[in-house]
């Protein structure tokens, strides 16, 4: 498929569209007891995710057109708003589920945390490519980059988002090491960050109750309600599934069925057929974003296709690994399947940023280069 000049690589696209277009049949199963109870219309929540589907592909075609390289310039507003975005949130009186993560608009509730790990992504990429003569150096060029990936996973943790916070922290120091920085900066981090983080779980009393509960069904068997009821919606769906709109567990079983545990809906309805489809689409976007990291010639672009590409699929394996009963329970959605609303919209736009990257990946340096002098 053709955007301007050069073509995008198709097998990323795809498997983004099969999950958006997914996401709406599952979501509508997932959250119609649940709209029907509470606003006394089954198809509230999905007119609602309906409204957004529509908004993803606006921006995600708009991206996969727009040139990447641009951002390099954007990349500093970017990060500054949205490091004044995450403080904001902290201070702010209305709160959903009893933590302040999210910011009201009126018209629209989003997540600061959503905007905020693309754009860590995309400074710290930028970073990457302006300091790279001298990445391996502590003062001039770890530490700014550190204290940018500190400030961001800080203020997240703080609201408190712990998981998402990880992810984010995870996802960034595996870009960095793609890159000349000292593995022995990374690693004096890492160890350096330990004790806090301890401290940081010992203080918050929910962390710490889903790591007891997790232990207690990694030993037992058993699990609290909410992981055991999607542990047994995964089961129930057998190979071919009950059929959709034939889950049980959506009706009251399994709290936020529809957002962070929409994965054991899929795997009631679809089985462990549609798990399988699920796990597929996102190991054909690792593929492929990971192949066109590597064949792109700008060193921008490679940096921001790995961290782009490694984001999305650590929600999306985190996300399923948790619904499974892998991992302790967290609150992170599996992105373009899960309801949402901010976390939808973004995840589209960086996957048309990534589709515009890959548009790039048989152009050699010198074409580019060549480009830039003629449109100048």
């Amino acid at each position: 498929m053709k955007f301007g000049k050069y073509k995008i690589d198709v097998f990323i696209l795809m498997p983004v569209l099969l999950l958006i277009f997914f996401s709406i049949a599952i979501v509508y199963s997932a959250s119609s007891d649940y709209a029907l109870q509470k606003w006394n219309d089954a198809g509230y929540l999905f007119k609602q995710h309906l409204i957004r589907v529509v908004i993803s592909f606006v921006v995600l075609f708009f991206f996969a057109k727009f040139d990447y390289r641009y951002l390099q310039d954007l990349s500093k507003p970017l990060i500054f708003l949205a490091i004044v975005l995450l403080a904001v949130v902290l201070f702010t009186t209305s709160s959903v589920k009893n933590v302040n993560r999210w910011l009201s608009l009126g018209f629209l509730s989003f997540q600061p945390s959503d905007l905020a790990k693309y754009a860590l992504i995309i400074h710290v990429s930028t970073l990457l490519v302006r300091k790279e003569k001298y990445l391996d150096n502590l003062y001039r060029g770890f530490l700014p980059i550190l204290i940018y990936l500190m400030l961001v996973c800080g203020l997240v943790a703080l609201q408190p988002n712990f998981s998402t916070a990880l992810i984010i922290f995870g996802s960034t120091v595996l870009l960095m090491l793609t890159s000349t920085v000292k593995l022995k900066h990374v690693a004096i981090t890492m160890l350096s960050l330990l004790p806090i983080a301890a401290l940081f779980i010992l203080s918050k009393s929910y962390i710490r109750e889903r790591l007891e509960n997790f232990a207690e069904y990694s030993s037992s068997g058993t699990a609290q309600h909410q992981l055991s009821q999607a542990i047994v919606g995964l089961g129930n769906g057998g190979i071919f599934g009950v059929g959709i709109g034939n889950s049980i567990q959506k009706e009251f079983f399994l709290p936020e069925s529809y957002g962070d545990f929409i994965f054991s809906i899929v795997g009631e309805e679809y089985g462990f057929i549609g798990t399988l489809f699920v796990i597929a689409m996102f190991a054909i976007i690792l593929y492929r974003g990971y192949k066109t990291a590597k064949k792109v010639q700008d060193p921008f672009g490679k940096y921001l296709a790995f961290g782009i590409t490694t984001l999305i699929v650590s929600y999306a394996v985190v996300n399923m690994s948790v619904a499974s009963g892998i991992f302790p329970t967290t609150g992170v959605p599996i992105p373009f399947v899960s309801f949402g609303g901010t976390a939808l919209i973004l995840n589209s736009i960086a996957a048309g940023i990534l589709l515009n990257i890959s548009s790039f990946r048989d152009v050699t340096a010198d074409a580019i280069e060549e480009e830039k002098k003629v449109s100048a």
